[in-house]
């Protein structure tokens, strides 16, 4: 291959560094008008008045909106298909009912952003506070039994494999697991643009989104309008984590725009992202584990509580999901989970990068570390008697796991990471050090590349040759940042023979792309960067069978090479793409295009195995993390340099969650962690240096055998230095983030116990 396997910057590197990539925030247009929000200031509360007449007298101010001028339809944020089951529409634009702080008041728009903030402050609201929490367990005994009529819990429990295979005299362990709200920190905030052209009765948006048809379809269905009268279009996007999956900005700036018949721009800051967007879940979680005396895993047993927050948005499929990656690491004979999304009057939780895959490999990770400790097996060892090996089958649906390669991980993890070298000399450092302790910590995280066998999951792409020889890619692409459009362009190019600015992709449009239900689940180069693939062939057979019909000859006596249309027996019959491309729009008046649907039918294993090292204070409780390696079984990495790059980032990102992120709520005022000055994300100079190697074979369904990334980088990251510090201290607490105040306190007690 010749560019597939080689580095690329990504499609819009220069722009970037330039100044010049067009964001949300960015866009201009003639008429614009500013949108400023109010947002409540109160956890739970009923709106009795709004009076916005000042706010109305202030020059420039366009309209106010709020509960008692707007729509009372309700919609679900997590709303990605027309007629899609299992979700619950819970909000309006602007709710009567205040469920959290942060939840939204009013609207103002204005001319200009600083009439519009300006004018927010003179918005007079009386409120009725109603009774709050910010406790599961309150929730779970029927506090705020009323707040949702559709009810504010929901509990999902499913068993898998044979319970009747379980060894019997197996030693059973309980750990205790709490991670507490994150927020996703994506350097661009929530950001869209709207515009209403009432003579048309057309709706257009621009956001930052994930899914350009579950907005469309959002907008219709919430605002009575068809399909083809709402057109949403991708914008360059800054970051999401998750974090824009969820449709939260879009419905304001369609109301807003609606109601005045102008271009509507909104923009939030930091505090609003926090306060009212979505969050990563709390969670509360117990896994027993049983396993032979000789450490093979027998069965898994799992509990979760998931703090839903404000509104149950995707925690119902959040849960549910999370069910599906139980048996995706590890080979045994039974698990059951059983599930609860609680909502609480906390912030709305949301989709973290790895959708609870990250969140259940810490659980179990942690598990397995107690386990090890307790049957006195490395716990590297005891992860490779139980990994999954080629061709197994997971037992929650089914399917092989194909090439998975976690067995490889793991082996070549330990040697590169020195893992028996530095676990002895751990051992030497600590014996002569009182302060300051080392650990070493390894975890094994799977995760999927799409929907299947989940739910459904198809992708249609359009392709056509120009007159220059060029190829436009129409498919629905949301490119995070990552650089998905220039990894699409790389798959058609090497199919095509094409240099890579040869191929032209844009990002989504859903007037012009065919249907796609968007980027989540992993599933953009396994599943749509198949489908690139696949069209661009069809694409080379409707060529050749064109130019047979122009060259009156059969088409199998037809071959192209190096982007050339060649006769097989004749040398001289030879016609570049752009030759060939003339020749038929001449000869046969038509364009030379192709059309593919789709439809993905595998899931195979994907696998990363991390490894940590790392030093504790425990005078200061601070963690510095020394060295770490990630090793991941990728299939094929289409762009190297971006794959890399994604588990750096991940490494810092999961690190975070491990030691230092929380968006802590005050129980008593129902208020999170809404600044950064507060919420501590890892900085440079904290993060460690970390070696990413990839196992690639090339034998997966996906595009030239790729496996996804993106996810599949942060789930072992926060396990595996949980681990490590656990180590480290000879501690069994999973409390994340294991912040210098717990560690602190973990020691003190410690200290007590020792004198008594």
């Amino acid at each position: 291959m010749k560019i597939v396997g080689v580095s690329h910057p990504i499609h819009d590197a220069e722009a970037k560094v330039r100044g010049n990539a067009i964001y949300t925030g960015d866009m201009q247009f003639a008429g614009m008008q500013y949108a400023a929000m109010l947002l409540s200031p109160k956890p739970h509360a009923l709106i009795k008045s709004i009076d916005a007449s000042e706010a109305l007298a202030l020059d420039g101010v366009e309209t106010v909106l709020h509960c008692f001028n707007t729509t009372e339809r309700t919609f679900s944020r997590f709303q990605k298909l027309s007629r899609q089951p299992g979700i619950m529409n819970q909000e309006r634009v602007f709710n009567r009912e205040l469920r959290q702080i942060g939840d939204r008041v009013a609207c103002v728009v204005a001319e200009t952003p600083e009439i519009a903030r300006q004018a927010v402050r003179l918005i007079k609201v009386e409120y009725e506070e109603l009774s709050f929490t910010t406790d599961v367990h309150e929730v779970l005994k029927g506090a705020l039994a009323g707040m949702h009529p559709e009810g504010v819990s929901f509990e999902f429990e499913r068993e898998m494999g044979d319970k009747s295979l379980v060894a019997q005299d197996c030693v059973e362990t309980v750990t205790h697991s709490i991670m507490d709200r994150v927020s996703h920190a994506a350097m661009e905030p929530h950001a869209c643009v709207a515009y209403y052209n009432k003579s048309m009765d057309e709706l257009t948006i621009w956001s930052p989104n994930q899914g350009v048809f579950g907005v469309r379809t959002m907008i219709a269905d919430l605002f009575e309008m068809q399909y083809h009268k709402v057109r949403v279009i991708k914008t360059t996007m800054g970051g999401s984590f998750g974090a824009k999956q969820d449709w939260i900005l879009e419905p304001v700036a369609a109301c807003a725009t609606l109601a005045t018949g102008k271009p509507v721009k909104v923009v939030y800051s930091r505090e609003q992202v926090m306060l009212n967007t979505s969050c990563r879940a709390p969670y509360i979680a117990d896994v027993k584990s049983k396993f032979t005396r000789d450490g093979l895993l027998q069965s898994l047993d799992i509990d979760v509580i998931l703090d839903a927050g404000a509104y149950l948005g995707n925690t119902m499929a959040y849960i549910k999901y999370q069910s599906t990656l139980v048996p995706r690491t590890y080979q045994y004979p039974y698990a059951r989970y059983r599930g609860q999304a609680v909502c609480t009057n906390g912030t709305t939780s949301g989709g973290l990068r790895g959708w609870s895959s990250g969140e259940l490999c810490l659980f179990v990770e942690h598990n397995l570390n107690i386990v090890a400790r307790r049957l006195d097996i490395d716990p590297l060892e005891l992860r490779l008697k139980n990994v999954h090996m080629p061709w197994n089958k997971e037992m929650a649906n089914n399917i092989s796991l194909e090439e998975i390669r976690a067995k490889e991980c793991l082996e070549l993890g330990r040697e590169k990471f020195a893992w028996d070298e530095k676990k002895q000399s751990d051992a030497d450092f600590n014996l002569k050090n009182k302060r300051y302790q080392r650990g070493v910590g390894v975890s094994c995280g799977g995760h999927l590349n799409g929907y299947f066998p989940i739910n459904f999951d198809f992708t249609g792409v359009e392709i056509r040759f120009t007159e220059s020889g060029s190829a436009i890619v129409n498919v629905a692409v949301h490119d995070h940042g990552c650089g998905t459009v220039q990894a699409f362009k790389m798959i058609a190019a090497e199919t095509l023979g094409l240099p890579v600015d040869m191929v032209w992709v844009a990002e989504g449009d859903s007037a012009y792309n065919p249907f796609d239900t968007g980027c989540y689940a992993s599933r953009s180069i396994y599943v749509i960067g198949r489908a690139v693939k696949d069209c661009c062939h069809k694409l080379q057979e409707q060529l050749l069978q064109d130019m047979a019909c122009v060259l009156s000859m059969p088409v199998e006596d037809l071959e192209i090479v190096d982007a050339q249309v060649r006769a097989k027996n004749d040398p001289s019959t030879c016609f570049s793409y752009t030759d060939a491309v003339h020749k038929i729009l001449f000869t046969l008046q038509k364009e030379v295009s192709a059309k593919h649907q789709y439809k993905n039918t595998t899931n195979c294993g994907v696998m990363g195995t991390h490894f940590a090292h790392v030093e504790v204070d425990t005078w200061t409780g601070m963690t510095k993390i020394l060295d770490y390696l990630a090793v991941h079984d990728i299939g094929k990495a289409i762009n190297p340099e971006i794959c890399r790059a994604q588990v750096q980032g991940a490494v810092v990102m999961g690190s975070g969650i491990a030691l230092t992120e929380t968006m802590h709520t005050n129980p008593k005022t129902g208020k999170s962690v809404s600044s950064l000055k507060d919420y501590h994300v890892m900085n440079a100079w904290e993060a460690p240096q970390v070696q990413v190697l990839f196992i690639e074979d090339g034998l997966t369904e996906g595009p030239y055998g790729a496996k996804s990334i993106g996810e599949a980088s942060l789930v072992p990251v926060t396990a595996a230095i949980v681990g490590a510090v656990n180590e480290a201290l000879q501690s069994d607490f999973c409390e994340c983030p294991l912040n210098p105040d717990k560690i602190v306190a973990l020691m003190q007690e410690r200290m007590k116990k020792e004198c008594v």
